[in-house]
C-alpha cells in the first residue's frame, strides 16, 4: 500500500501537465501513487500520458463529467493511507509530500493539514503566499470558520487528509457543483475532521486565464455560490453552530449573494433556522436588508415591509423606526438620499477604523470568501 495516494484530475490539461507529473517526480518522498484521471480530454492529454511508464502511476481515462465527479473517481480509487490532491497546473515543491506526511505522522490528533504556498502566473513567476489570502490560521475544529469562507484552507493542492476519515464518513464532492466543490468538500470533512496548519510554503498554484472559475459564467458561478450556503443552511447540524457564526452567515447569505433576490430573501427569512435567531437579530438583518434594497431601489415595497416587521421584532430598533418615519413624512427619494449621505460617512469611518489592519485578499480563480 503505498503511504499517499495523489488524486488529479485533468481536462484539456497538456499545456502544463508535463511540469506538473515532473513536480511530483521530483518528490524527495517517493511512496506515493498518482491516480490521473482524464476526464475526456481533446488536446494532447491523452498522448502526454501515454509516455509515462511509471508503475506508480494508474491512469484511467473517462468520458466529461465535470471536476468534482472526477475526483470522487481519484477518492474511491485510492489506496494510500494519505490523500493530496494535485491539479493539471499546480505545482509541488520539493519535500512537499515529505513534509506534510511527516506532519500528519508526528501529529495523530491532526486527521489533515493545510500548509503554506504560494500562487502563480502562468510562467511560474511568485505572486504572493497563500498566508496572504487567508483571513486567518484556524486549527483543530475548523467547521464554523470554514462555513464563512472559503479562505481558510484556499486550494486543495495545500493539503494532506487521513484516507480512513474521507472513508469512515462517506466524504464526497457534490458533482452538482463546478462553482465551490472543494468549499462543500471540506464543510463535509470538517464535520468530523480536526485541521492542523503547517508553517511552510509546499506548493505552487497557478493562475491563469483557463481556471475553471474564470472560464465560468456569472450566472453559473452565482447559482453554484447560492446552492452551496444553502447546502449549510439546510444541514440538520446548522443550528448547532454558534449564534455568531449563524448571525454573520446569515448577513452574507442575505446582504451579498442575495442581494438583488426579494424572493429569495423572502423564503430565508420563513426559514426556521432563520426563525431560530433571537428577534434583535433577525431584526437587525431585517433592517440591513431593507437598507439596502431601499438605497439600490431594487424593491422598495419590500424593502418597506422588512422595516416595519423589523420593528414588530424589535420596538427598541430606532434605525428602522426613523427610516420608516422619514419616508412616510418626506417621501421615498429624500429617504433615499438620507441613507446615502448617512453611507458615505459609515464609510469613512469604517476607512479609518481599518487603517493598519490585515485583511486577506481573494485567491485569484478560486472559490472566494462570502462577500468578497
Amino acid at each position: 500500500m503505498p503511504l499517499i495516494s495523489v488524486i488529479m484530475p485533468v481536462y484539456n490539461g497538456a499545456r502544463f501537465l508535463k511540469k506538473t507529473l515532473a513536480s511530483l517526480l521530483a518528490q524527495t518522498c517517493g511512496d506515493w501513487e498518482l491516480i490521473v484521471i482524464d476526464d475526456g480530454s481533446t488536446d494532447g492529454t491523452p498522448e502526454l500520458l501515454a509516455k509515462y511508464d511509471d508503475p506508480r502511476f494508474v491512469k484511467i481515462r473517462k468520458e466529461n463529467g465535470g471536476e468534482a465527479q472526477t475526483r470522487n473517481v481519484g477518492l474511491r480509487q485510492a489506496k494510500g493511507e494519505f490523500i493530496a490532491f494535485l491539479d493539471a497546473d499546480d505545482l509541488y515543491l520539493p519535500t512537499a509530500l515529505a513534509d506534510m506526511s511527516a506532519f500528519l505522522a508526528a501529529q495523530p490528533e491532526y486527521d489533515a493539514l493545510f500548509s503554506d504556498g504560494y500562487l502563480c502566473d502562468e510562467n511560474e513567476r511568485i505572486l504572493s503566499r497563500l498566508t496572504e489570502h487567508r483571513s486567518g490560521i484556524y486549527t483543530g475544529n475548523i467547521l464554523e470558520a470554514l462555513v464563512l469562507t472559503a479562505d481558510v484552507l484556499t486550494v486543495p493542492v495545500c493539503t494532506l487528509t487521513r484516507r480512513a476519515v474521507i472513508q469512515q464518513h462517506q466524504v464526497e464532492f457534490d458533482e452538482q457543483l463546478v462553482i465551490g466543490p472543494d468549499w462543500d468538500f471540506w464543510i463535509r470533512l470538517a464535520r468530523y475532521a480536526r485541521f492542523g496548519y503547517l508553517d511552510k510554503p509546499t506548493c505552487l498554484y497557478r493562475v491563469h486565464l483557463t481556471n475553471i472559475t474564470r472560464t465560468s459564467g456569472a450566472q453559473k458561478r452565482q447559482k453554484d455560490l447560492v446552492y452551496g450556503r444553502l447546502k449549510v443552511l439546510n444541514a440538520e447540524w446548522f443550528p448547532e453552530l454558534s449564534l455568531p457564526t449563524r448571525q454573520k452567515f446569515f448577513y452574507a447569505l442575505l446582504n451579498d449573494l442575495l442581494s438583488n433576490q426579494a424572493a429569495q430573501q423572502q423564503e430565508i427569512f420563513n426559514h426556521p433556522n432563520f426563525q431560530a435567531l433571537p428577534a434583535p437579530d433577525r431584526a437587525s438583518l431585517l433592517r440591513q436588508v431593507g437598507t439596502y434594497q431601499l438605497l439600490n431601489r431594487i424593491a422598495p415595497d419590500f424593502a418597506l415591509q422588512c422595516l416595519r416587521h423589523a420593528v414588530e421584532l424589535n420596538p427598541a430598533d430606532r434605525k428602522s423606526r426613523f427610516l420608516l418615519t422619514a419616508q412616510r413624512m418626506a417621501g421615498l427619494s429624500a429617504t433615499i438620499a438620507l441613507l446615502r449621505l448617512w453611507q458615505r460617512v459609515h464609510l469613512w469611518g469604517q476607512r479609518l477604523r481599518s487603517i493598519g489592519q490585515r485583511r486577506a485578499r481573494p485567491v485569484p480563480s478560486s472559490l472566494g470568501p462570502v462577500g468578497s
